[in-house]
């Protein structure tokens, strides 16, 4: 799980995850978005052959840009319940299902498209397609608009043939893609979180800096979320260096991701508090920070998806944890 810029083979810098962590988190404290390097998707390096050139350098390069596409309308955050099917036939396989929420879907130049083959169910048989914006069977039903501000698409596909070379990575190796994809997300989403946190408190701390009775009054809770702020901080960069070191992070990446953005609402739920009615203002900075932060805790997995997966990998070993008892 990896969420870091371009690797050297590819004419990158091969910045680490910590590196990348620390830079993405000071660019979130700015209210002008900002956009560190060209964001390839990280499982679009495990393209082989022909795709190097048709789909990773176009994207490394800034030419060509991709959605991703798993969330279905009856799978909601469990991708084991994914119901849009790959039937091979011959040399091609031919896919029929619907998609929603990929961002960016109706501009990309394709899709990372996850599918499972007939006959099986949970994580089996998926499989991650990368399917060409334009593709016969494939359209962009619509744009959905969100309380975030975004606009993530509905996409259809009816019949869409697609050559077996289209096939990321191995086909049936689709769950593995998914959770790398997942984990560097929420780690991502959960960064991003952090450093927002931090400057809805500075906006705080500007707010009340001039009203002595109001510094006193939120002075606790002020203090109380800066601690909570520098232990996210050593999470964070506690699940970074284990992703440098080829460890396994999983249960780091949700709890960053489920730290981070429950963090975020809370804060800026207190910073719309004090300032008052001018703050509700839908333009309002604070007001577009609180709809964005709510929707955060909802991405890449909600809240209770990122709690279940840290009891899971604390149970993980059954006899470990016997033993400590």
């Amino acid at each position: 799980m990896e969420f870091r810029l371009t690797p050297e083979e590819y004419g990158g810098l091969e910045v680490s995850n910590v590196a990348m962590i620390a830079v993405t988190q000071e660019l979130e404290k700015s209210s002008v978005p900002f956009e560190l390097g060209n964001h390839v998707s990280n499982i679009l390096y495990n393209c082989k052959g022909e795709q190097i050139d048709k789909y990773l350098m176009p994207c490394i390069r800034g030419e060509k840009t991709s959605a991703f596409g798993l969330s279905e309308p009856a799978s909601g955050a469990d991708p084991s319940m994914l119901q849009t099917t790959a039937t091979p036939d011959g040399d091609d396989f031919i896919i029929n299902g619907t998609k929603m929420f990929p961002t960016f879907a109706d501009v990309a130049d394709f899709v990372q498209l996850f599918a499972r083959l007939p006959g099986t169910k949970g994580r089996e048989g998926v499989t991650c397609f990368l399917i060409d914006t334009g593709t016969s069977g494939y359209q962009v039903a619509r744009s959905i608009a969100t309380i975030a501000g975004t606009e993530p698409c509905e996409l259809v596909f009816e019949n869409c043939r697609v050559h077996k070379s289209q096939v990321l990575g191995e086909i049936g190796n689709g769950w593995a893609l998914n959770q790398a994809w997942l984990g560097a997300r929420r780690f991502q989403v959960g960064i991003r979180a952090h450093g927002k946190a931090e400057r809805v408190l500075h906006v705080v701390r500007d707010l009340v800096r001039h009203e002595p009775k109001d510094a006193e009054q939120f002075a606790g809770r002020v203090g109380y979320f800066l601690g909570e702020i520098e232990a996210l901080h050593t999470l964070t960069y506690l699940g970074a260096w284990k992703a440098d070191q080829k460890m396994d992070a999983r249960s780091e990446a949700a709890n960053v991701k489920l730290f981070a953005t429950e963090l975020l609402h809370r804060v800026t739920d207190f910073a719309l508090e004090v300032g008052g009615q001018s703050a509700l203002r839908k333009n309002h900075a604070l007001a577009r920070t609180f709809r964005h932060a709510r929707a955060t805790r909802i991405v890449e997995g909600p809240s209770e998806i990122q709690r279940h997966i840290i009891q899971r990998e604390l149970f993980r070993d059954g006899a470990a944890i016997l033993e400590l008892q």
